[in-house]
C-alpha cells in the first residue's frame, strides 16, 4: 500500500512577523487537513472510520460484502474501492455519506489486492485463485473485458511513482514460488520474465521517492528490495520479524516500517542503508497492514489476529520517537488494511 502527504501552507506574514501591517490584508490560512483513517475488516465484512486527530473510530462501521481484503481510495478522497474475496467483486463507497452503492463490480476469482494508477483513473485488482489482474475505469465503474495473466497466487500490487508500471507479488497459496511480475500499464502487457523473491511474497510497496521496490515475504521472514529503474533484485535480502506481511514508508522515503504478523511487531529499517532497526515495536495480535498517515507524523497498524479474527484493533505509532500508543483502537473483527483520505495541496 503508497503513502500520501500534507502540506499545511501559513500566511507568510504570520509565521514569519507575528503580525500583519497596517493596509496589508493576511494572506488566508489553508484549512488545516484532517484525514480519515478507513479499516477493512475481513470477518466482520465491515469497514471502520477513525478520525486520525483524535483517534476516535465512528460509532458505525459500514456494511460491505463477505471477507473484504484490499482497499483503495481515489486521489480526490470521494470514492473508497474494497476487493470482496467471498464475492468475486469489488465494492465501492462513497465517502462523504459512508454508504456503499448498490451494486458491486464483477472481477477474478478470489481479489485479494488492489492498488489505484497514481492518476486515480483505473483500478488494478489483483486475483488470487484466478492468476489474473482485473482493471477498472474508477470514472464509469466499468471493467475492462480482458483481464492480464499473471502467476496463480498474485497477493499484492504496487506501481512506479510515474504511474507507468505495476509491479505484482505471486507465489501465494501453496505455489511456493516467490516472484514479481512487471505490467506496462498502457499496454496492459506483462513482461514474459519475473523477478524471484523470496518465499510467499504478501505485501509489495515502493518508496515515495521511486526508487525502490519492497516485497515482504510471508515464508521467509525476510524483505526483498529491487531496483525500480533496472528491474534487478538487490541479492541480500533483509531479516525482519516472524511472517512479514506489509510494508510501508515515511513520505521522505528514509525509513520502511513492516509487519510481522507471527510476531506481533513491527520491523523498522532505514531503506538507503537496508539495514533493520535490532528492536522490533509490539503492537498487537496478529499484525497485517501498515500505513503511515499523509504528515509522516503517524503509522497506523491493523492488528488482524492469528489466525484471521482473533484481532480486533488498530496500533498507533509516533513516527519519530518510535513509541506506540499505549491504548489501541477497536474496530471490527479482523482488520485487514487501513487507507487515508488525502491531503491535496
Amino acid at each position: 500500500m503508497r503513502s500520501v502527504r500534507v502540506v499545511v501552507v501559513l500566511g507568510l506574514a504570520g509565521a514569519l512577523l507575528g503580525v500583519v501591517p497596517d493596509g496589508v490584508s493576511a494572506v488566508p490560512t489553508r484549512k488545516e487537513c484532517r484525514p480519515t483513517a478507513f479499516v477493512v475488516n475481513t470477518i466482520s465484512g465491515t469497514v471502520s472510520t477513525i478520525d486520525v486527530a483524535t483517534r476516535m473510530k465512528e460509532p458505525t462501521d459500514i456494511p460491505v460484502g463477505p471477507l473484504p481484503a484490499g482497499q483503495a481510495i481515489t486521489p480526490d478522497g470521494k470514492t473508497l474501492f474494497v476487493a470482496l474475496r467471498n464475492s468475486d467483486a469489488v465494492s465501492t463507497i462513497d465517502v462523504k455519506s459512508r454508504t456503499e452503492r448498490p451494486t458491486d463490480i464483477a472481477v477474478g476469482a478470489v481479489p485479494t489486492g488492489m492498488e489505484l494508477t497514481p492518476d486515480g483513473k483505473t483500478l488494478f485488482v489483483v486475483n488470487g485463485y484466478g492468476g489474473s489482474v482485473s482493471t477498472i475505469d474508477t470514472r464509469t465503474g466499468t471493467k475492462d473485458p480482458t483481464d492480464i495473466s499473471v502467476p496463480i497466487g498474485a497477493s499484492g500490487l504496487t506501481f512506479t511513482a510515474d504511474g507507468k508500471t505495476a509491479f505484482v507479488a505471486s507465489g501465494g497459496m501453496g505455489t511456493g514460488n516467490g516472484r514479481v511480475s512487471t505490467i506496462d500499464v498502457k499496454t496492459r502487457t506483462k513482461d514474459p520474465t519475473d523477478i524471484p523473491v523470496g518465499a510467499y511474497p504478501f505485501g509489495i510497496a515502493v518508496t515515495p521517492n521511486g526508487k525502490t521496490l519492497f516485497v515482504a515475504n510471508f515464508d521467509s521472514d525476510t524483505v526483498s528490495t529491487i531496483d525500480v529503474k533496472t528491474k534487478t533484485k538487490n541479492p541480500t535480502d533483509i531479516p525482519v520479524g516472524s511472517r512479514p506481511g506489509s510494508a510501508a514508508f515515511t513520505p521522505d522515503s528514509k525509513t520502511a516500517f513492516v509487519s510481522n504478523n507471527g510476531s506481533g511487531t513491527l520491523s523498522t529499517i532505514d531503506v538507503k542503508t537496508r539495514t533493520k532497526n535490532a528492536a522490533d515495536i509490539p503492537v498487537g495480535p496478529g499484525p497485517g497492514g501498515v500505513a503511515v498517515t499523509p504528515d509522516g507524523k503517524t503509522a497506523f497498524v491493523a492488528n488482524a489476529g492469528d489466525p484471521f479474527g482473533s484481532g480486533n484493533s488498530v496500533s498507533t505509532l509516533d513516527v519519530k520517537t518510535k513509541t506506540k500508543n499505549p491504548i489501541d483502537i477497536t474496530v471490527g473483527d479482523g482488520p485487514f488494511g487501513v487507507v487515508f483520505t488525502p491531503c491535496r495541496r
